[in-house]
């Protein structure tokens, strides 16, 4: 009965999006999607590969799509891709299948119907992605298959002397990532892997395979192969007295931080370093293994750390040494066989006493930095006939694990490696781990309404005269639900020569409650301005708050003032404490005492919650009460209605205008106030005339410029094309249409009349940049446009109207 169960879920899943899992004519789909939402972004790709490992392009800045960039912008990349191993025992078959293996190949692809593509959900009411079924601001969900077996897909593997032979697995790949400050670092992906068959998997174990260097492009024309690979079992917990927290940490960092010859500060460093953590395993998996290897500087390199042979586990030699696995009993004797190998640094170090081999000839040379490939794997678990099993990891950046520029350089012996290893600090990996764990089950939540909410500690605090417990784990049920910040208002943008006027509704922003601390925590909005799409260079020209206070209270037991409830309006306090009680006068050093209990008051952020100012953030309908029924013409509830106008701009460069919503955060979870994405709300816009004002009197009034455009005045220096680096110089030029309606057709002739392109301006009224179209100077024959004299006609139903520009070089 559960295996019938199960196949009808098996079933139930792949009818949700479509499509048979046995087809086998013609090629799979490729499609991909990214994740970039918080500071960690990484591709996705459908048949199991993570990372960007097919070149694909992001898709609206013409640059590669990222593997493992941190910090997002950067392009400083841990890693060129990671896949998934899955082994186990088919009757006498020892086999293995991998969404991506040491040769490149991949065994999983997506079927050829919908059930190939990635489907896109989002908890944020204003994403088009919209689902009420959604867990992050970004999740990608997909299925994949290990049934192909057509040569052409899959070469044959010359050390197994035969083709792809499948496990018959069905793998459902769900992906999240979230955009506040304690979870930007990492991304969980979750693994359902169903057994298709009647027949039982045995002694399976499920691993993550890693590849690639750490490098910026800036080490162009190739990465130098200087990383290490190790591994963190456990961590002590973050409160006393409960000894090691299990990690299970597999990581990758540079040798010394930074790219290639130079320095830190130059150019983005590479100081952190690339984890991958088990946030749920199959049933059963108690064990967790971690090898690396290094397959640099040719085969008599091709090496790994090898527990010595026992009688259990005698030593099984590779095809090329004791490095890559490259065969299916090969890498399923790695997966399986009990070893935690010791980090790359130590290469050189004897380790025989502890049960290692020797350490063999060209040990030295890697000790001073390789490229590791490593593979994490958990098992043993069983997939019965039609049944299915979980793994779920986090991958992550740990921030500033190299403390000192330095250390490498003075510091590292290949014979005793102790000193240098003393500057590498894995508090924040292992931050990032936590982090992770805890958004995947969140403490003190019973999520299954069992009875158990999970793990806590419990101490006797003097001041509340009570027992107060603490929850460090959760009940084991997944929720992937983590503290959010309001979601970002969608904005309106109305221009005018020079001026920007920036309008918004809060509806839906003031009225989110956070799903983590079930708390209705907006606090205010913030008004954004870049010359790029990058928000480390978006200024704040505007903030509203509201007036409110954390309430912080002297705890003897710890000896510490602590935050405690959520923080309260002046009225509020004043309705707990006293009714004269003014909160601004209070402070650390001058705390305020009631009953038998010092307190202090902190505003939360600037307390600038004026909006009657009109320089500022303002209301649209100041006299309008909080009432759902009064809307207008747009169905928009007139209490919520929001306004900040820019001025002083300049007409001819492209601005990107945000307005973010933020919260107080919440005190008793030791969570900082977070604000939604500035990029994810920008809004590309000129300081022009509307598309509705351009045509004065019903007649078009039409410009170019610059005009003339010149080739070689470098206006990527002045901050006018390619402010940061987006597409290449040749992509960047661009000559704009201004003043135009926002439908029309533009047209460019050649002197002799020959078409050179035709372009369909059609843009939505309330669009902040219908009244401009930009022509990339490349003609409709995908050729660049050379110097010349052009002549442009512009049609509409205001009439038609004619023009010329230049090009000169």
């Amino acid at each position: 009965m559960k295996n019938i169960r199960n196949l009808l879920l098996v079933c139930t899943a792949l009818m949700l999006v479509g499509g048979s899992v046995l087809s086998q004519s013609g090629i799979p789909p490729r499609d991909y999607a990214i994740h970039r939402v918080g500071k960690f972004w990484t591709t996705v790709n459908n048949n199991g590969i993570i990372g960007n490992y097919y070149g694909f392009p992001m898709p609206d800045v013409f640059k590669a799509a990222p593997s493992f960039y941190y910090p997002q912008f950067s392009r400083t990349s841990y890693g060129s891709h990671i896949g998934l191993w899955i082994g186990g025992v088919v009757g006498k078959d020892t086999l293995v299948s991998a969404t991506i293996d040491e040769a490149g190949r991949s065994e999983f692809f997506p079927d050829h119907s919908s059930i190939g593509y990635f489907e896109s959900r989002s908890i944020n009411p204003n994403s088009p992605n919209f689902h009420f079924r959604a867990k992050a601001e970004e999740q990608f969900n997909v299925i994949y298959v290990d049934t192909f077996t057509s040569p052409s897909l899959i070469p044959a593997n010359s050390f197994d002397a035969r083709g792809h032979k499948p496990l018959n697995l069905t793998v459902v790949q769900t992906s999240y990532a979230w955009s506040p400050e304690y979870a930007e670092d990492f991304v969980i992906i979750d693994y359902k892997i169903y057994n298709m068959t009647p027949d039982t998997i045995r002694s399976m174990y499920a691993g993550m395979y890693y590849s690639g260097f750490i490098w910026n492009p800036a080490e162009n024309p190739w990465p130098i192969p200087d990383e290490y690979a190790g591994y963190l079992y456990s961590w002590p917990y973050e409160f006393e007295g409960l000894g090691e927290e299990v990690m299970k940490i597999a990581y990758v960092l540079d040798r010394d931080g930074r790219s290639q010859q130079f320095s830190w500060d130059l150019i983005p460093s590479c100081a952190h370093a690339f984890g991958i953590a088990p946030l749920r395993t199959p049933r059963g998996a108690v064990n967790n293994n971690f090898n690396w290897w290094n397959h640099q500087y040719g085969s008599w390199y091709d090496w790994g750390p090898r527990m010595a042979e026992t009688d259990r586990y005698p030593l099984r030699q590779f095809y090329s040494g004791l490095g890559t696995p490259k065969s299916d009993r090969n890498r399923y004797y790695l997966m399986s066989k009990p070893e935690k190998d010791y980090p790359g640094w130590e290469t050189y170090v004897d380790h025989t006493a502890d049960g290692w081999l020797p350490r063999f000839r060209g040990s030295r040379r890697l000790a001073w930095g390789h490229q590791p490939q490593f593979l994490t794997s958990f098992g043993p678990f069983r997939l019965g006939p039609y049944e299915a099993d979980t793994l779920t990891i986090a991958i992550a950046i740990g921030k500033n694990v190299h403390t000192n520029q330095q250390a490498y350089r003075e510091f590292f012996d290949p014979n005793d490696p102790s000193e240098y290893a003393n500057y590498l600090k894995f508090d924040n990996l292992v931050n990032s781990i936590r982090w992770a764990k805890l958004v995947y089950d969140n403490p003190g939540i019973d999520t299954d309404g069992d009875g158990d909410s999970g793990r806590s500690i419990s101490y006797f605090d003097p001041v509340v005269k009570d027992t107060v417990d603490i929850f460090y784990e959760g009940d084991g049920v997944p929720d992937l639900r983590g503290a959010t910040p309001p979601p970002a208002p969608n904005i309106r943008l109305e221009t005018h020569f020079g001026e920007i006027r920036v309008r918004w509704n809060g509806f839906t922003t003031e009225n989110y409650i956070d799903p983590m601390t079930l708390t209705k925590d907006f606090e205010g909005y913030r008004v954004y301005i870049s010359r790029s799409r990058n928000p480390e260079e978006a200024v704040l020209l505007s903030s509203y708050d509201r007036e409110d206070y954390r309430v912080l209270r002297w705890n003897t037991l710890r000896g510490k003032y602590d935050a405690i409830g959520i923080p309260l309006t002046r009225d509020s306090l004043q309705a707990v404490f006293e009714a004269d009680l003014d909160p601004a006068i209070y402070s650390h050093s001058s705390p305020y005492l009631f009953d038998n209990s010092y307190y202090y008051f902190e505003p939360v952020d600037y307390n600038a919650y004026d909006l009657s100012d009109p320089r500022n953030i303002h209301k649209v309908y100041p006299d309008a009460v909080l009432d759902t029924a009064d809307r207008d013409e747009e169905g928009r509830v007139r209490y919520y209605e929001y306004e900040y106008t820019i001025s002083g701009l300049l007409p001819s460069v492209p601005y990107y205008v945000s307005v973010t919503g933020h919260d107080f955060g919440h005190p008793a979870r030791e969570l900082a106030p977070m604000e939604s994405s500035i990029e994810g709300g920008m809004v590309e816009v000129y300081a022009l005339e509307r598309g509705e004002d351009a045509h004065p009197g019903g007649k078009l009034d039409v410009y170019v410029f610059p005009n003339p455009y010149r080739v070689d005045d470098n206006y990527y220096i002045h901050g006018f094309e390619n402010r940061y680096d987006e597409v290449h110089s040749d992509k960047a030029r661009g000559m704009y249409f201004a003043n135009l309606p926002n439908k029309c057709t533009i047209s460019v002739y050649s002197l002799d009349g020959d078409l050179i392109k035709r372009m369909e301006h059609d843009l939505p009224e309330d669009d902040g940049s219908n009244s401009i179209h930009r022509f990339d100077l490349v003609s409709r024959n995908r050729e660049p446009v050379v110097t010349g004299l052009y002549y442009w006609i512009v049609e509409s139903e205001y009439g038609t109207q004619m023009g010329k520009f230049v090009i000169l070089k």
